[in-house]
């Protein structure tokens, strides 16, 4: 395992941050709520009501609770983790990945929980929650991006 995603992306990695699934602290919030209020059923009610964890951002695989994403000078990509005795590791395996020319606009808004939003020409928008522990390696993949 690496300390950054060099070996996954083919290149020297300029910038990198750890990222969760859009919207997961929200509806896992909800989820442990419902399962407070209501037991079992509540749980369940809750999600359906609020949907799984990819619901509302197709264009993002499905990585699990938290995946790295990278950029090195020509591409960014999405790079699948795995959990450490200490801290999450980053694999060498690929989920995604796009030129950085591809890219039309990168956004952070920042908060106690950011959200990190990446938008392609092609109209395919990848949209990740970004906690407050990783905001600063998120700012610098945005100065990185946005360079």
């Amino acid at each position: 395992m690496a300390k950054d995603a060099s070996g996954a992306l083919g290149a020297p990695e300029v910038a990198g941050t750890f990222v969760n699934p859009a919207g997961m602290a929200r509806k896992m919030t909800a989820k442990v709520a419902g399962g407070v209020v209501g037991g079992v059923a509540g749980a369940a009610a809750t999600g359906v009501a609020v949907g799984g964890s990819y619901d509302g951002v197709p264009d993002v695989p499905s990585f699990g609770r938290v995946a790295y994403v990278a950029a090195s000078a020509d591409e960014i990509a999405i790079v699948r983790t795995r959990t450490g005795a200490f801290r999450m590791k980053i694999t060498d395996e690929v989920l995604a990945r796009a030129p950085r020319s591809a890219i039309a606009g990168v956004e952070l808004d920042k908060g106690v929980l950011s959200h990190l939003r990446i938008a392609f020409a092609d109209g395919a928008v990848w949209a990740f929650d970004v906690p407050r522990a990783n905001r600063r390696t998120a700012e610098a993949l945005v100065r990185a991006l946005t360079a």
